[in-house]
């Protein structure tokens, strides 16, 4: 990704799809976490930069990839802003300017409104250099002029403005990617869009907003197209000496097994966006199943058992497993029940029938010599097929016949 820099010292893998869900489905409260994650790693970046010995810079510059780690933890979107808090506070203690630019650069889209933070117009054209972990080193571990109590507690100050501004742009974003997901739900459990090619379901959630609409002359038409800038790059982490590219063909292939090498393909993402836009588009492209349950309104990934909750399950599903309100019992228990009563409340064939039932189970239930089980058994299948022929306009004369199938059990 561009502006990969103060990042983690290792890959940091998730599967797309899962952590988008996640993402849409926190609550506000989930974002204090982040806010705690992000006062530690101010805290650690300004020790750092007002320690003396370069013993505590290391020390603190090593600490600072756990935090980021935790950081990409708790979702994967905070990637950018993670890396554009640390970069400000980094290049504000070094140039003792406030670098608010570098928020315009990173195209986070945050807009701070106190004059006194404003970017400097020397700084805004300033282009910024591509980071290698030499130059990370340096930028965090440069040595600077003491800093007095008072200034440090204006560079906290604005430290926590740039986060707490961060962090409502990332609010912001969670609850437009519910929105979107909420309209793909609503169409992708639609047997006719799921017969769609994914050219066809990626125009169809285009012209749905699902992604911004834009315009683009290819004469002699106009064509609505998805704005997408992801770059296409294919990486590979193991390679052959210039010698042993020199052998035959056959023996490169050998080799090519032998170490097992394969490239890659990997995307360029610029910022938070870019990467929920991209996922977004992988998720239709791949018809991936995010349902919206019918009894409490959240967004829920179908399973198809509660044993193995990560096993994908069908996409018709309707109910999510979670816990409702305080009832100790799932959506899909209370779900299902709920949908059967308002059904019987809805039929007067099927209030008759549940009283008839419960009438027949009582006396077979106290009369179990008279009236067995088996007999039991046959009532209700007789009384089944009985309901099922009759409608609602039909209820006086389904309580006629439902009678007397009754008495031939119990007289």
């Amino acid at each position: 990704m561009i502006g990969e820099f103060f990042g983690a010292t290792y890959d940091f893998e998730y599967n797309i799809g899962d952590k988008l869900y996640e993402f849409a489905i926190m609550s506000y409260e989930d974002f204090d976490k982040l806010k705690a994650i992000y006062t530690q790693l101010i805290e650690l970046v300004c020790t750092a930069k007002e320690a003396d010995t370069m013993d505590e810079k290391l020390d603190c510059f090593f600490k600072m990839f756990q935090i980021v780690r935790a950081c990409l933890e708790f979702s994967p979107y905070t990637h950018f802003y993670t890396q554009v808090l640390i970069d400000i506070i980094v290049k504000t203690y070094n140039s003792k300017v406030f670098r608010t630019d570098l928020l315009f650069k990173s195209q986070i889209g945050v807009f701070i409104e106190n004059p006194k933070y404003y970017a400097k117009e020397f700084y805004e054209d300033l282009e910024e250099n591509s980071y290698t972990i030499e130059l990370i080193l340096y930028e965090f571990t440069d040595n600077i002029e003491k800093v007095s109590t008072k200034k440090h507690n204006e560079y906290i100050k604005y430290f926590e403005t740039i986060r707490d501004l961060l962090i409502e742009n990332l609010m912001e974003k969670k609850t437009d990617l519910k929105k979107r997901l909420e309209l793909i739900s609503k169409y992708s459990n639609n047997s006719i869009v799921r017969n769609l090619s994914t050219e066809e379901r990626i125009y169809l959630y285009e012209a749905k907003r699902v992604f911004d609409i834009h315009y683009l002359n290819t004469n002699p038409a106009h064509a609505i197209f998805l704005d997408t800038k992801f770059k296409t790059k294919y990486v590979c982490d193991k390679g052959l000496s210039l010698q042993e590219r020199r052998l035959d063909v056959d023996d490169v292939v050998k080799l090519i097994k032998e170490k097992q090498i394969a490239v890659e393909e990997v995307y360029e993402l610029e910022n938070t966006e870019e990467q929920i836009r991209f996922e977004l588009f992988k998720v239709i492209q791949n018809n991936f199943t995010i349902n919206k349950c019918e009894n409490c309104g959240k967004l829920f990934i179908p399973v198809t058992s509660s044993k193995n909750p990560n096993q994908k399950g069908r996409n018709d599903q309707k109910y999510c497993n979670n816990l409702y309100l305080d009832t100790g019992k799932t959506c899909k228990e209370i779900g299902a029940l709920n949908k059967q009563k308002e059904k019987v409340q809805n039929s007067s064939i099927l209030k008759e029938y549940n009283r008839e039932y419960k009438r027949m189970h009582g006396l077979h239930y106290n009369h179990t010599k008279e009236f067995k089980e088996k007999q039991f058994k046959e009532w209700s299948e007789k009384a089944r097929e009985l309901r099922d022929t009759y409608t609602n306009e039909q209820i006086e004369d389904f309580k006629i016949e439902l009678k007397k199938l009754s008495d031939l059990y119990w007289k």
